[in-house]
């Protein structure tokens, strides 16, 4: 039986069983040039939860962008909950998917509450259902009083506010990029737990990138990118015994080896 979120060994899967479908994306920037996204195919099936890992500057947060509909793709195919981010006929971006950038992007005169209600309204949510909501979340992130200004909160609290605005319409798609950067031990695996538990009935799938490759593991699946590539795509159980080695950092130095070989002898051949 294959894994939760594994597409099924030799069977083609539709773009339509997939939250995140890409064939051949490809992506750069070219001031200054830096290759973000090349030949990249992607799977991502609905109801799981994806952990999109690699260091920083692979590309993770520019894949992100194009997801959620923010940049495109210079080439390849991207379906993105059944239509193509930016297309007329998409829910992307849209109410659908709930998204948390890396870089904080609040309003420091709201206090956290008129900022749940701004983009609670956004979201055509009533604001008793707001309210509701916004208890529920401070306790799960561990946030302070509601009246607190945004301005006077820390950078770590800023961006669990950033992570409730995610969370405030309960999407159908949550992509977090790297949510639990300088969390608490404890409240990053709180974090985790409750992830793991809204995704558990299949009806909501979940991308987190991280580079705690100790937290990766909960993922269903995980992808591992390096140099604007996907260098694998699987649960983390068949990492492990694909690649050998006790661990997924283990699984992860062997395949960043073999990719380094590889342009080696691509550049050797090619002089």
């Amino acid at each position: 039986m294959a894994s939760k979120g594994v597409p099924p060994k030799g069977k083609k899967v539709s773009r339509d069983e997939c939250a995140v479908y890409m064939r051949h994306g490809y992506k750069e920037f070219k001031k200054p040039y830096a290759l973000l996204c090349a030949d990249m195919d992607m799977t991502i099936m609905r109801g799981c939860i994806y952990g999109l890992l690699g260091a920083s500057g692979c590309g993770k947060t520019t894949l992100l962008a194009c997801i959620v509909g923010l940049r495109r793709l210079d080439k390849g195919e991207l379906w993105v909950l059944g239509g193509k981010p930016q297309s007329r006929d998409s829910a992307v971006p849209g109410p659908r998917i709930g998204y948390m950038p890396q870089e904080t992007a609040l309003y420091g005169e709201f206090t956290i509450q008129e900022t749940m209600l701004y983009f609670g309204w956004i979201f055509n949510m009533k604001s008793k259902d707001i309210n509701a909501r916004l208890d529920f979340l401070l306790d799960l992130l561990d946030l302070p009083t509601k009246k607190r200004l945004v301005k006077n909160l820390s950078g770590g609290q800023q961006r669990r506010v950033s992570f409730a605005t995610s969370l405030m319409h309960n999407p159908e798609l949550l992509i977090l990029d790297e949510p639990t950067v300088g969390v608490d031990p404890l409240l990053r695996q709180k974090i985790w737990d409750y992830l793991l538990d809204i995704s558990k009935d299949g009806k909501k799938t979940i991308i987190v990138t991280t580079h705690y490759i100790d937290e990766a593991k909960q993922a269903n699946v995980i992808g591992l990118m390096r140099g604007g590539k996907l260098l694998a795509e699987d649960s983390p159980a068949t990492l492990l015994s694909t690649y050998g080695g006790g661990s997924l950092e283990d699984v992860f130095l062997k395949l960043s080896k073999l990719q380094s070989e590889s342009a080696g002898k691509a550049i050797k051949a090619d002089p």
